[in-house]
């Protein structure tokens, strides 16, 4: 009975999805007397037959389907038991799912969906028609977000069970929806393969295959084969005219007609293009009554854009608003911001809108359409679940954030008006380190909340899960040459990725449940961004800011003084300057000082350009104290060494350094400085070192270490932990109760991702294995190479172990750009501890570390050159540090040898005492 069920309601939920669920309503009479019926099932215990009535009831009344379904779980008197209970339960969930999808609550829709699967899988049915019902909107509610890496989670357990029953054309247009989720990422490799592997397996006469061939000719179209893209889909719309079109095969017509457009824009035929977008929307009123909603604000969208290509933006602007009103958006000003969500259609619309409105010259009216743009964008991002997933939209949304920010600038110069000014920070600090942001913000959210609930200690083994499966992965991938390729080895490598990707949606599937559970994180994630004033206000008085923005065209450097935006400068050539800077950083610090020291007049100059493109207009004054946050390229760049003066000379000691005019330290951003300012940090005055030497590993020999231990322990009081003392427990145990944390090892860049890792004693630890924990050092110290570098996320900065202990704590972190010299690192940082000791805070006690070096007597000029003294830098909140000296060797010298006198007075005094007993008892 149950089959017919499904396939009954899988022929009503297909002609919902159409859209024409409101014309069925015409047509189909609503159910009379539904409680009495409802109640008599309840009097049977017949739950079974009480949830279908419910959901043939949803079918027949669409505008009351939603409520009325919702209402389920709290009208239903117990739980499903029987088989048969349990399969009308799932059926209710998708239908929940569908139902939240069709009102356009995508997120919601996708907890359901998520909720379905569960029920499925925990429950372990065996259904027909689950596919179709449950895998296939379910995944492309992602796609509509933009997380196609949950998509193809989902398309592959999809294709997995179309295998299992041997259902090809199920597989075949799995084969296309995966093939879709590829292009989209770009891996346009993979998406072919997917699309040769679903003509393989197409049944005879299959529709499937007009569907795979319109997404063959959207991949050849954005790899830039245009020619082969239009032959595609001439031929694929050639093919379906010789059909009659019907109820389900027009949406391939309109999906043909669409591509063409699409394909037909490229090339600048706008006559042509225009028609094909037409042609799609006649189908979508013919045969679904205009109410296939998304692909009517694509099409609708793609007119817009044929007019703005054609300088018609009054034409343009009218298609766009017909969009936002397809999706629902209406009214102006805060009711439609308030009306925003997550979706890839209305990031569109609104940038578009945007750049009509700046066609007209109304730069007011496109800054406003932009914003918007990015406020839908940052809901979808905040929604993503994978890390990655989000660093790559936040790439994404990039361009759009430069857009605005330029013209706010253009409004700035015009108007003078201080709130554009404020625009600009605000867009600045939406495209920075917004998922650090919220690491830092949600973990310590969740360590406040931590009891006995079981829940975090289940997210707690499915993080230290993912974590030692991708530690395999990269391990593997650093094992000898080739290795990786053989067939044994791919194959484990296979199964581990497959094993993360449940373990990920599992996690993401969890922490939904505890932000249901426990409200005040969501809350925590959602609330990360402040108001630009309140940043401003909480940034210290005496500090200055200078925050930039590196786009792809123009460099914006903004500056913050006495809590208010005095500067911002627009340097122009921006591709030109990243090369520069790309340049500089590599011949003169990654590379060695080699060439700093064979030709120091030519890196003079080359420091000199650079101050000036970014720095020269700022006037920083003597002993200032100034924050920077970097962008991009500039994350590489340590600013204490460049030069502020034209004129060269050949004392290099002598050079005018930018650390001789201000002491100088780092932010991700102003809202990640404010937050570390905020975390809970260990309480005492407790040092604890770890020092690894190499000295009987396979790893190289560092003498400098134990040089670097024994200097800092002639200074500072704690934990001193050297080679075997010092691994992986160790550290956490370390970070866990020290107040000032110093790790001093090999540290690199493993594997493609360039993962910044950690070499201790007894393993390697990577970025991605460190998990919040409950406390957190003041200061870690990390005196190791390229502790500061690491990959460059577009809009996120630097994926570095400095980010990454932020990430679980630290208030700040003393990190490496290069290949630190041993010699000079040692001393440095022995200074450090030295400054820290005598009242400094942790910024300047590195920054007169560095200055002692300059000011000291060096082996010969050439180590006066900032490769050897510049390397470590200082990355966020800034404060005082108060640790325990180390008692000095002459008062230990006198502790001891006044102890050995007590010692022997005390024996001298006792033996006396026994002596004058012995003479009185004689007597």
């Amino acid at each position: 009975m149950y089959i017919a069920r499904w396939c009954s309601l899988l022929i009503l939920m297909i002609i919902a999805d159409s859209g024409i669920s409101t014309a069925v309503a015409q047509t189909v009479q609503p159910y009379t007397g539904l409680d009495k019926k409802l109640d008599s099932f309840k009097k049977e215990d017949d739950l079974t037959e009480w949830l279908y009535l419910r959901i043939d009831h949803s079918y027949h009344n669409p505008a009351q389907s939603l409520s009325f379904l919702m209402r389920t779980q709290k009208e239903i008197w117990r739980k499903p038991k029987r088989t048969a209970e349990k399969e009308a339960w799932l059926i209710l969930l998708s239908n929940q799912a569908y139902n939240l999808l069709y009102t356009g609550n995508i997120l919601e829709s996708i907890n359901y969906y998520e909720h379905s699967y569960n029920y499925f899988t925990e429950n372990k049915l065996n259904v027909a028609g689950i596919a179709e019902y449950i895998f296939k909107p379910w995944a492309n509610n992602y796609t509509r977000l933009g997380d196609y890496e949950r998509a193809l989670f989902i398309q592959k357990q999809t294709l997995e069970y179309a295998l299992k029953e041997n259902d090809r054309q199920l597989a075949a247009a799995t084969y296309n929806n995966m093939a879709i989720s590829y292009r989209s990422l770009g891996d346009y490799k993979n998406a072919e393969r997917c699309v040769k592997s679903g003509l393989e397996r197409l049944v005879d006469g299959s529709e499937t295959e007009i569907l795979l061939k319109n997404t063959l000719a959207d991949i050849y179209k954005d790899n830039g084969n245009i020619k082969l893209a239009e032959q595609t889909i001439t031929e694929n719309i050639q093919q379906q005219k010789k059909r009659k079109p019907d109820f389900e095969t027009a949406y391939w017509l309109l999906s043909s007609y669409i591509t063409a457009g699409d394909i037909a824009l490229l090339k600048g035929n706008f006559i042509v293009a225009q028609e094909f977008y037409h042609q799609a929307l006649v189908i979508n009123d013919r045969y679904y009554n205009g109410n296939r909603r998304r692909e009517q604000a694509y099409a609708t969208t793609q007119l817009g854009n044929v007019k703005l290509k054609q300088n018609k933006s009054a034409e343009a602007e009218r298609y766009f608003n017909q969009t936002l009103h397809v999706l629902g958006l209406t009214g102006n000003g805060r009711l439609v911001r308030d009306q925003i969500f997550g979706d890839n259609r209305l990031i569109d619309v609104f940038y578009q809108k945007g750049l009509a409105a700046l066609q007209t010259g109304n730069q007011k009216a496109a800054l406003e359409n932009i914003e918007l743009s990015l406020l839908a964008a940052d809901k979808v991002r905040f929604e993503l679940a994978d890390v990655r997933t989000k660093q790559r939209f936040q790439a994404e949304t990039k361009e759009k954030a430069e857009q605005a920010i330029g013209i706010a600038y253009n409004l700035l110069e015009k108007t003078g008006q201080y709130q554009y000014a404020l625009t600009i920070l605000d867009i600045m600090e939406q495209g920075k380190a917004r998922t650090l942001l919220e690491s830092i913000r949600n973990n310590q959210q969740q360590l406040t909340l931590q009891t006995e609930d079981t829940l975090f200690a289940s997210k707690q083994g499915l993080e230290r899960a993912i974590a030692y499966n991708e530690k395999e992965l990269m391990q593997q991938h650093s094992g000898a040459h080739g290795e990786h390729r053989e067939p044994r080895k791919q194959l484990e490598r296979e199964t581990l990725n497959k094993n993360n990707e449940v373990l990920k949606f599992r996690l993401e599937n969890l922490e939904k449940v505890l932000r249901e559970k426990y409200p005040s994180i969501t809350k925590a994630g959602r609330s990360a961004k402040l108001t630009v004033a309140g940043l401003l206000n909480k940034i210290p008085r005496k500090s200055r800011v200078v925050q930039f923005f590196v786009g792809q065209k123009n460099i914006y450097v903004l500056e913050v003084k006495n809590q208010r935006i005095r500067h911002i400068k627009r340097i122009t050539n921006a591709g030109s300057i990243k090369q520069e800077i790309a340049d500089f950083v590599r011949i003169y610090y990654h590379d060695g000082p080699a060439a700093m020291m064979n030709n120091p007049k030519v890196f003079y100059e080359a420091s000199h350009h650079i101050y000036q493109t970014l720095l020269s207009e700022l006037g920083i004054d003597n002993n200032e104290q100034v924050i920077i946050i970097t962008d991009e390229v500039l994350g590489n760049l340590s600013f204490d060494g460049l030069i502020t003066e034209k004129k060269y000379s050949t004392a290099i000691s002598q050079w005018p350094y930018l650390i001789k005019m201000a002491s100088i330290s780092y932010a991700f951003s102003i809202q990640t400085l404010i937050n570390q300012s905020q975390v809970r940090q260990n309480a005492g005055h407790r040092f604890a070192g770890l020092f690894i030497t190499h000295q009987n590993s396979d790893k190289q020999f560092i003498p400098a270490v134990a040089k670097e231990a024994s200097s800092i322990k002639k200074i500072v009081s704690g934990s001193f932990l050297m080679d075997e003392a010092a691994g992986i427990k160790d550290f956490l145990n370390a970070f866990d109760n020290a107040s000032v944390l110093h790790i001093s090892t090999h540290s690199y860049l493993s594997g493609v991702q360039k993962e910044p890792t950690l070499a201790f004693n007894d393993n390697d630890v990577f970025l991605f294995e460190l998990s919040a924990r409950k406390n957190a050092p003041s200061l870690v110290v990390l005196s190791a190479c390229q502790t500061a570098d690491g990959m460059m996320a577009k809009g996120e900065g630097i994926i570095s172990l400095s980010r990454g202990f932020a990430a679980i704590g630290a208030q700040s972190t003393i990190a490496g750009l290069w290949n630190v010299n041993d010699d000079a690192a040692a001393r440095i940082t022995a200074d450090v501890y030295h400054n820290i000791l005598n009242g400094n805070t942790g910024s300047n006690a590195l920054h007169l570390a560095k200055m002692n070096w300059l000011n000291g007597t060096r082996n010969g000029e050439q180590e006066y050159l900032p490769y050897y003294w510049d390397a470590l830098i200082f990355m966020g909140h800034d404060q005082k540090l108060i640790l325990k000296p180390a008692a000095s060797p002459m008062i230990a010298y006198l502790l001891y040898i006044g102890l050995a006198a007590f010692i022997s007075f005390t024996i001298w005094f006792v033996l006396r005492r026994l002596r004058l007993k012995a003479e009185y008892l004689l007597r």
